[in-house]
């Protein structure tokens, strides 16, 4: 089960029923998964605070940024310490929070840390970086969607969590609308791509159209969405240290 704080935001009554739908579900043995997703129009911190302290003795799997966590559960330390102090102060499992850097308006960096509390260890990978953005809007629910993807269909594999998780968000960063309409191939083909070290071809044939991808150290390039007519284009610079 899964829900987040804008839901609970909206009013108390909703609130009061997503709480006790929370309990419910976990008395029967469900997963809860929550992602405060803080937004400073709905609610004040102090009533963030309040209402998700509530829940999360009852949450396996929580999303919670860096900025979020400072401002609204006055979390301090550096990030990787605030990860692992909410899985010391409740039964949760693996904590996860993005790391978006906006060099500009339509230019993004986009990546994550998670933390597993079983394991004690901090998954990381190289971030997407120099993103061209066409329309941010729902690139953390797509990462949401992404992890807790790599997580369920993976025997919660931290790896693959974070792998989909990031592959999911930063694609969305490119594409128009609230949501990614990506296929697992090719959210595999993004993720062995950005991983991969060298020149690769490899011809994906996405909705019967052929699609060319080209990856070499520097640059990803990579046609990923194909609706009807409408082609949305996808470009990836990943800089590499040397």
């Amino acid at each position: 089960f899964h829900t987040s704080g804008i839901t609970l935001a909206l009013s108390e009554n909703i609130r009061r029923t997503a709480i006790e739908m929370i309990k419910r579900f976990k008395e029967n043995g469900t997963l809860i998964s929550f992602d405060v997703n803080f937004r400073g129009n709905l609610w004040t911190g102090p009533e963030v605070k309040a209402c998700i302290e509530e829940i999360l003795p009852y949450v396996d799997i929580f999303f919670c940024s860096e900025e979020t966590a400072r401002l609204t559960f006055l979390k301090e330390g550096d990030a990787k310490r605030i990860m692992k102090s909410f899985t010391q102060e409740y039964p949760i499992s693996v904590v996860a929070s993005t790391q978006r850097i906006v060099h500009s308006p339509k230019k993004h960096t986009f990546g994550s840390v998670i933390y597993s509390a079983k394991e004690d260890c901090y998954y990381e990978e190289e971030p997407y970086r120099n993103i061209e953005v066409v329309d941010r809007i729902g690139s953390g629910d797509a990462y949401v969607s992404g992890a807790l993807y790599g997580l369920l269909a993976y025997d919660f594999d931290c790896q693959k969590a974070l792998e989909y998780g990031n592959a999911a968000g930063a694609v969305k960063n490119t594409i128009k609308g609230d949501l990614p309409s990506c296929s697992k191939r090719e959210m595999d083909a993004i993720i062995r791509n950005h991983k991969h070290v060298g020149p690769e071809l490899d011809i994906l044939f996405i909705w019967r159209m052929p699609v060319l991808f080209f990856v070499n150290t520097n640059v990803d390039v990579c046609s990923l969405q194909h609706e009807k007519k409408t082609a949305y284009f996808m470009k990836i610079s990943k800089l590499t240290e040397k």
